[in-house]
């Protein structure tokens, strides 16, 4: 293992959103900054073989070098270390005292720069998602069943978007790192934040099963004849679905604005009311024959759902673990 001093620094002083550092600390940084710490990986194999030579066999050095390097440690310590004997090499008392201590040391260097291991089953923490319930009632289930099989130590929690009429959905919290994921179709251009498509979507006109209309293809005049039900969000759906029947020169006459795109499925189950919802979130009510599908005399564009994180997660192992469950979930729902 080859010690980088300034990236080792670095991981000690930059770590932004925290308190500086008291003053000892950062006094014992500028004293790791005057010192070549690689000359401790030298220092463990002189004191694990006890022979100059054979040192600089097991770490890949020349004799010569690890000779100066033990004269090096020798000033550093202000130690000779190595003392001979008639047996060869022993160590000195100063070297016998910081043996174990080096070991816990270097292992705990190597910690910090090599990316660590993920293993799912022994895995333990939180992981924090913002979505609206249509990505939820699509993707969350499986998602929740896959983790308490595969990593039972991780909870999961879902947190409902913050929506503004400007840009949609607010990115904020991923951004400033509250959240870790977003799974949404609103689109967002910003320099620490990733995407990746998950799965695209349509929009399907719906009635109760009883309804008159139910399961048969209507025009326009009965379609903006009937009340509708809509889901007053900021964003990609009721904007699209507006455009749409503005091309056909339609419109609906809204009876009710809810929340939440389950909300209206079985507002629209339970009354004599319409609505135009996403195919994957009618599924459980018409599975259950609790609502029927209407043909419009057009079709509505597909739109795509991603999920977005910050650059800050990107090579976090648990993360990536994460978001390609996610991804394999997606995919299962085709």
């Amino acid at each position: 293992m080859r010690i980088n001093v300034r990236n080792l620094y670095q991981i000690l002083t930059e770590n932004e959103g925290c308190v500086l550092m008291d003053k000892i600390t950062v006094s014992i940084v500028s004293e790791l900054r005057a010192m070549d710490l690689n000359l401790l990986v030298a220092l463990r194999a002189l004191l694990d073989e006890r022979h100059v030579s054979r040192a600089a066999e097991t770490s890949g050095m020349s004799q010569p070098a690890m000779s100066r390097a033990l004269q090096r440690l020798r000033a550093m310590f202000n130690d000779p270390l190595l003392v001979k004997s008639e047996q060869g090499y022993e160590l000195s008392p100063r070297a016998l005292s910081i043996d174990l201590a080096l070991g816990q040391i270097l292992a705990e260097i190597q910690y910090l720069i090599v990316p660590p291991t993920f293993d799912p089953a022994q895995a333990k923490g939180d992981i924090r998602i913002v979505a609206l319930d249509y990505e939820l009632v699509v993707l969350l289930p499986k998602i929740a069943a896959r983790i308490q099989k595969e990593a039972p130590g991780i909870h999961l929690w879902t947190f409902a978007p913050k929506m503004n009429a400007v840009e949609g959905l607010d990115f904020t919290p991923l951004i400033n790192g509250d959240i870790h994921l977003i799974l949404t179709a609103f689109k967002k251009a910003h320099s620490g934040l990733y995407q990746q498509r998950l799965l695209d979507e349509n929009n399907t006109c719906i009635t109760a099963a009883d309804h008159p209309d139910a399961g048969q293809k209507i025009d326009g005049k009965r379609f903006m004849e009937r009340r509708h039900v809509w889901v007053n969000i900021f964003g990609p759906d009721p904007g699209l679905i507006n455009q749409t029947l503005a091309k056909h020169g339609l419109s609906r006459d809204i009876l009710v604005s809810v929340p939440s795109f389950m909300l209206a499925a079985y507002t629209v189950a339970t009354t004599e009311m319409m609505s135009i919802l996403p195919t994957r979130v009618i599924l459980p009510f018409e599975n259950k024959g609790l609502i029927a599908t209407m043909d419009l005399p057009f079709v509505f564009p597909s739109y795509t759902i991603y999920q977005y994180w910050h650059e800050r997660y990107n090579k976090d192992p648990q993360h990536i673990w994460f978001r390609k469950l996610v991804s394999e979930v997606a995919r299962s729902a085709q």
